[in-house]
């Protein structure tokens, strides 16, 4: 990584943007074209999306007692599949919640029931300014092409939280036979 290149405001951003402009609309024109042949492999995504998140939304609904829920977890999905399809051009992307996610709102949770100033009666207002801030520092990031610094992390980064990921999914279902 190259300094200069963190003092380039919106150089990723536009060579993704050309990047991607040529294959764009033949994206939607041949996801178009083969008709009800679509309808396999987008079935296969929409159950490969759902089930995960109907399963983290309970988990989720249980760890917040109930402030957050299966419903808002499978709506939040939906709009940001949407968004990321109509958006990123990729319509078949698969985009869902993880381990990670609802251990963070657990935490916050935890955190906001433990607060007199806060309380579970202002858990989702919280909640929902901690989600406004990370995505302002996450479009501070993409605007000064943070995403350079990833040729510094070897793959033992990348497998290491792959298997903070796991432990994570262990530690889940041994709470759960308790």
């Amino acid at each position: 990584m190259r300094i200069e290149n963190m003092t380039s405001p919106f150089r990723g951003i536009a060579k993704d943007i050309k990047g991607r402009a040529s294959c764009y609309k033949q994206d939607w024109i041949a996801g178009i074209k083969p008709g009800f042949r679509i309808l396999a492999p987008t079935t296969y995504i929409f159950f490969a999306s759902a089930l995960p998140v109907i399963a983290f939304g309970e988990q989720l609904s249980r760890d917040t007692d109930g402030q957050l829920s299966t419903v808002e977890t499978l709506a939040s999905t939906a709009i940001c599949g949407i968004i990321h399809s109509i958006l990123g051009g990729q319509p078949l992307m698969i985009v869902g919640v993880a381990e990670p996610t609802i251990i963070m709102y657990t935490y916050l949770y935890n955190f906001a029931k433990g607060r007199q100033d806060l309380g579970p009666q202002l858990y989702l207002a919280w909640a929902g300014w901690v989600c406004i801030w990370t995505a302002l520092l996450l479009f501070l990031m993409a605007i000064f092409n943070a995403s350079d610094i990833i040729s510094r992390f070897t793959r033992i980064a990348g497998e290491t939280f792959g298997m903070l990921i796991s432990v994570l999914f262990i530690q889940e279902a041994i709470k759960a036979k308790d």
